[in-house]
């Protein structure tokens, strides 16, 4: 946290009473079990659990002053504010008053996690960088990203997500960032958004405050293009364009596909060209290599420190991530979430591979009255693209199961698929598990790694 914010400065931003001591502030956390020596921490009330029934923990692991919504006990200050949520938003604000850092921000309906840590890994090339931790891009995690700025910070990389108009342009006025994209727009929480249609003129709120001083990365490849330069040139800000496809400022040449190794490619930023031994897996990743490379280039930096960046990136656990079982299958983890594009992306590199290969998908949440002909095309996606075998786990999964054929197999839930999974192992010499969160598909991954190290040769 930046040194200027001291618990009386924030009381001030706060408009509350504070008659204590400066008493300078270390971070913020709204976790008990996350805290640091010297943390403020937020007890946000949830539906599940009461922030203010923590306090005791919070100070047990170092909690300075706590903010909060009602009188508690406590031995540390407590600021006593209307709403710890808006309360939270404040202290962002503040923090990015204070902060002279370059701020890029990231939105899309699939790809912002890994662009944004493709982009810290390039921007820690340049500088010290502040990135989102996990996917923190909501209303509470862009500004605890916010709150971790500090007068070493040169970079701030801050991934955007919304599940309603209005979203984005609230953690712009919180982040102000001079950098900012849209990634893509695609099926993914349709209940919030309507159609996709609407998904792209919301997302593209990320443009609208970035002003004369500010660039938009804009992607070519998406068929909302023409909507978002129009929204871009409504703020007057300048643009640096990139395309897996066609012409633009950022491009990919001479592309070799890996398959589970990665890709290595040329990368052409306007008149210059560098090679590229990229090791996350796929054609898509390969369109946020560009993406990531176009933020970094509106940002001053060289292509030799966006190439270090890319090439040191590494995949994250439940996104896209392979590993060769003790029995020899390759199992990969793709289990961190899911939306129709997403998947698609998931199905063509398990297509890529070779042998008998196995798709185990469970629902993909938040599609609305769009959820069974979604489910429906992954199925025969999955057919088409020639995966091996098909299994489907959930009521959603009935309609892909049917799309994929007689040889699919269909569960109503995870425990009912246990039972078979040896079976299906022993089968399979590539294995993709994926599902959207609430699915819960890590537990599956956790038997299957199990069933190999049991069955794996001496």
């Amino acid at each position: 946290m930046m040194s200027a914010l001291t618990l009386s400065v924030i009381a001030e931003r706060l408009g509350v009473a504070y008659a204590g001591s400066a008493l300078q502030l270390t971070g913020v956390a709204i976790d008990s079990r996350q805290v640091g020596p010297g943390d403020l921490f937020v007890a946000l009330p949830g539906e599940r659990v009461d922030g203010h029934d923590f306090i005791d923990a919070a100070v047990a692991q170092g909690a300075t002053a706590a903010l909060v919504e009602r009188p508690v006990e406590a031995s540390i200050p407590c600021l006593l504010v209307s709403s710890c949520l808006e309360a939270l938003s404040e202290i962002g604000r503040a923090s990015r008053d204070f902060s002279t850092s370059v701020v890029i921000a990231i939105t899309g309906s699939c790809g912002k996690t890994t662009v944004k840590n493709l982009c810290r890994s390039i921007f820690s090339q340049a500088g010290t960088t502040v990135a989102t931790a996990g996917n923190y891009n909501n209303e509470i995690g862009v500004p605890l990203t916010l709150a971790r700025l500090d007068d070493a910070t040169r970079y701030a990389i801050v991934e955007m997500g919304a599940t309603r108009r209005g979203d984005i342009a609230h953690l712009c006025a919180l982040a102000r960032p001079s950098i900012t994209t849209v990634l893509n727009a695609m099926e993914a929480h349709l209940e919030g958004f309507g159609t996709v249609a609407d998904v792209a003129d919301i997302k593209a709120e990320i443009y609208d405050g970035l002003g004369t001083s500010g660039t938009a990365i804009l992607n070519l490849d998406q068929p909302w293009t023409s909507l978002w330069r129009q929204r871009i040139a409504d703020s007057g800000a300048a643009t640096i364009s990139y395309s897996l496809a066609g012409v633009a400022d950022i491009t990919a040449s001479d592309l070799h596909d890996r398959g589970l190794e990665g890709s290595t490619f040329s990368l052409e930023i306007k008149d210059e060209s560098r090679s590229v031994n990229l090791a996350l897996p796929g054609r898509h990743s390969v369109a946020n290599a560009l993406a990531a490379a176009a933020l970094a280039t509106a940002s001053g930096l060289s292509p030799d420190q966006i190439v270090a960046g890319l090439e040191s990136a590494a995949a994250e656990p439940g996104r896209l991530d392979a590993q060769r079982l003790s029995d020899g299958t390759v199992l990969i983890d793709d289990s961190y979430n899911a939306n129709p594009g997403s998947v698609r992306a998931a199905i063509d590199l398990l297509a890529s591979t070779e042998g008998n290969s196995l798709l185990i998908l469970g629902e993909m949440l938040e599609l609305g009255d769009e959820s069974a002909q979604r489910h429906a095309e992954m199925g025969a996606l999955a057919k088409e693209r020639g995966v091996v075998r098909f299994v489907g786990i959930g009521e959603a999964l009935k309609p892909a199961t049917e799309a994929f054929g007689s040889s699919a197999l269909w569960y109503p839930s995870r425990d009912a698929l246990t039972p078979d999974l040896r079976e299906l192992l022993e089968k399979s010499d590539t294995l993709l598990v994926k599902g959207s969160r609430g699915a819960a598909m890590e537990s599956v991954l956790s038997e299957l790694r199990q069933l190999a190290r049991e069955h794996s040769p001496c």
